[in-house]
Order: structure tokens, then sequence, then C-alpha cells
């Protein structure tokens, strides 16, 4: 008995450092918004207490409305976009080509480049007046090709959602080669022993087995597109006319720009509940198993 107390406390003793740097970075942090969603405050004076009137306000602003219609835009548009094409381009590297490890490199590198360096060369290349688009289009009379854009309140954020699923497939692209190369070779060999073509064993054999790198990647996808910021700040400010906004983009520009810190806390509140239902939704449909492999 007196071992097994031991242990414990053994174990609390090595799981303290981080409990501690967890409620002192994730729990008190999260309390704190709770508490200042229910002020009106500037985040330097005293603030006054207005109860849920903040998050009543939140609910009739056009602008949060439109930051939930992008947010859906932009899970939609860039989950599939990603993963599909993710997926096709790690099958086809698992075929054995050469030069394969330089092609992975290359389809990589824009998800390790820092979104803010990834908005300012975007933003040169969808310059209408003088990108590399503009020239493009000019030298092959596709004209639509410099279009303006990041500053049409119409294609505003289909073009950052495009910029984002340029960056990010070369990730869900990896995650793939590595449930693929987890694949016992014996049953793609069985298929085609059997006659499958390679469509068919790529639609119901390779992809079906891969159910939890898809789901795992659609967690991550959810999430990821729920607190953008960087890229949108960068490329578009949330404008033109708040058509681009997102939540976290909405939030910063209450906080810091108009200084209503109580309003902008509300904001974090309602994306912290959105991210925590959404995660916690997919775990409830799909079994905690999706997550960690142990599928039945």
């Amino acid at each position: 008995m007196k071992i097994l107390t031991r242990e414990r406390l053994v174990g609390l003793a090595f799981l303290a450092p981080t409990l501690i740097l967890f409620g002192v970075f994730v729990v008190y942090p999260i309390f704190y918004n709770v508490q200042a969603s229910t002020l009106q405050w500037d985040g330097v004076n005293v603030g006054t207490a207005v109860g849920i009137d903040n998050y009543l306000e939140l609910f009739r602003d056009p602008t949060f409305l439109i930051t939930l219609r992008n947010s859906a835009f932009w899970i939609v548009l860039t989950i599939i976009p990603q993963g599909v094409i993710g997926f096709l381009l790690a099958v086809a590297l698992n075929q054995g080509l050469r030069g394969s490890t330089i092609y992975r490199a290359i389809f990589f590198i824009p998800a390790i480049l820092s979104p803010v360096v990834v908005g300012i060369v975007w933003q040169r290349i969808l310059d209408p007046f003088n990108g590399v688009l503009t020239a493009i289009g000019k030298a092959t009379g596709l004209e639509f090709l410099g279009g303006n854009y990041l500053a049409d309140p119409q294609t505003a954020i289909f073009a950052v959602i495009f910029v984002n699923v340029w960056m990010w497939t070369g990730f869900s692209m990896l995650f793939y080669l590595a449930g693929l190369q987890l694949i016992d070779p014996s049953l793609m060999e069985a298929a085609r022993i059997d006659g499958a073509s390679g469509f068919q064993t790529m639609v119901r054999i390779t992809f079906p087995l891969l159910k939890t790198t898809t789901l795992s990647l659609v967690l991550l996808g959810i999430i990821g597109s729920l607190k953008t910021f960087e890229l949108v700040y960068v490329l578009t400010q949330g404008g033109p006319n708040h058509a681009s906004e997102m939540l976290p983009t909405f939030a910063f520009l209450e906080a810091f720009q108009l200084q209503n810190v109580g309003y902008a806390s509300a904001i974090s509140v309602v994306l912290l509940v959105i991210a925590v239902v959404s995660s916690l939704s997919m775990v409830r449909v799909f079994g905690a198993g999706f997550i960690t492999g142990d599928e039945k």
C-alpha cells in the first residue's frame, strides 16, 4: 500500500510541471476571457459589467454572421480540396517514382513556411497591376488572371482559401503517404490478381484503409480553419468591407484597433465553444479510436 502511494506521489510530481503550465497558460486565460466577455471594457480602464449583452449584440452583428459564413466556406473549401489533392499526390509518389523524395520536399515546403511569408509572396503574385498572374494573363491572352481578386468583396475569401489550399496540401500528402506505407502490399497484390483495376483498388481498398488518416485530417482541418489568422490578415486584413473576415481577425479588430476588449472576448469565447463542440462531435460520431488508430 505504501509502495502504491509512493508511486502515485512520484507520478504526480512528474506531472506537476505540466499541470501547472497548463493551468497558467490555458485554464486561467480561458476563465479570464469568459469573465472579460461580460464587461464593457477597453482593456485599460475599469470595465463595466454588462452580463450577456456582448453576446446578444454579437449575434445581431452582421459582421459576425459574415465570419460564420466565411468559416463554413473555409472548412469545406479547404478540407476537401486538400484531402483529395493530397491523397492523389501521395498515391502517385508511393509508386516508386524516380526522384520522389525531391517531389515530397517540394510539395511539403509551403507547409513549413511562415503564413506571413506566404501571404506576402501571394500578394505579389495576385497584384492586379504588376503581379505574376497578370503578366501571364497578358502574355497568354487569359485576361481574367489579372483580376483584382483580393480587393473584390465577391472573390476575396475564395482567393485567400485558394492560397491556404496551396500552402497545406503538402501536409495532407505527407499524412496520406505515411498511411499508404503502412498498408500491407499483399492486399494490393491480391486485388490485382482478382482483376481489380488501379482505380478500383484505390477507391475500394486504399482509401477505405486510410479512414483513420482522413478523419484525423478533417479534425485538424476544422480546428485550423477556426483559428486561421496570419494568412487572412496579411492578404486582406479581413476586407474589403469584412468580406474575408474570420473569427480571429474579427476579434483582433475589435480588441486592438477598436479597443472593445469585452466584445472581442465574447467573440473568442464563441470561437472556443465552436472549436470544442466541433471536436467533440467528430469524436462522438466517429469514435475516439479514429484519432489513435485503434478502430475496431
